[in-house]
């Protein structure tokens, strides 16, 4: 992980020395690193990421009330941080969020994931990562790489079951919802990502709830199907 970032602080021409990384996880695997603080929070499927969030904010506002840097780097998705960065940059400090290949072009990113583009918008820069070392450095654990195609029909699979489960009633107040907010409502998104822990048999990587969170508002919305009869399995030596 800091070599990683340190890589990308440079490759961006910011030659700075990274202080000090803030772990967020509902994983504590006893591990202990230099220079990284780990933050114990409950899982997404449990509070919807609120636990995550608050945790999050209440350490941004204490580093920038304190002075104590003036480049900030975040590698999350939610958008409820954007009023917290856009406080940080009014304190002066430069916000940069960590992305992959589809922040290259945010006007296609707020069509395909409105949430996550209008977060990376608030951003100073953005740092671009190939999307396996995003999703190997922020979500997969021991290495677990999935393979793309699989990975994608198995979470369109997910979507599709969620969906097929709606009475027509919750349909009609997610097609109604759904485009008002940009996004999903929170037990809708809690539900989806414990499907899909259940269904891999671990949590989703961090490229694999945008991936499910994408195709749920797609299909909700009425933007594209997600035509899968059958559920495709991670395979076994994959899952960790």
């Amino acid at each position: 992980m800091p070599d990683l970032l340190t890589h990308l602080l440079r490759s961006n021409g910011l030659q700075m020395q990274l202080l000090r990384i803030y772990w967020y996880s509902d994983d504590d695997d006893q591990a202990v690193f230099d220079n990284q603080t780990m933050r114990w929070v409950h899982s997404e499927t449990v509070d919807g990421g609120a636990s995550l969030v608050r945790v999050m904010i209440n350490d941004l506002e204490n580093i920038v009330r304190y002075g104590a840097v003036q480049t900030l780097v975040i590698a999350s998705d939610d958008d409820r941080l954007i009023a917290t960065i856009d406080q940080a940059k009014l304190a002066g400090c430069s916000v940069c969020l960590l992305a992959d290949e589809r922040a290259a072009s945010l006007s296609r990113l707020m069509q395909e994931d409105p949430t996550w583009a209008r977060l990376l918008r608030e951003a100073d820069r953005r740092l671009i990562v190939p999307a396996s070392d995003l999703a190997q450095a922020f979500g997969a654990q021991d290495g677990l790489m999935v393979d793309s195609s699989a990975q994608n029909e198995t979470l369109k699979a997910i979507v599709n079951e969620w969906w097929d489960e709606q009475s027509n009633n919750a349909k009609i107040a997610l097609r109604d919802e759904v485009p008002l907010i940009r996004g999903l409502p929170n037990e809708a998104d809690r539900e989806l990502l414990l499907r899909g822990k259940n269904k891999l048999g671990r949590a989703l990587t961090f490229q694999e709830k945008r991936m499910t969170r994408d195709l749920a508002r797609r299909v909700v919305v009425g933007e594209g199907d997600v035509p899968v009869n059958t559920v495709t399995q991670v395979p076994d030596d994959a899952a960790n």
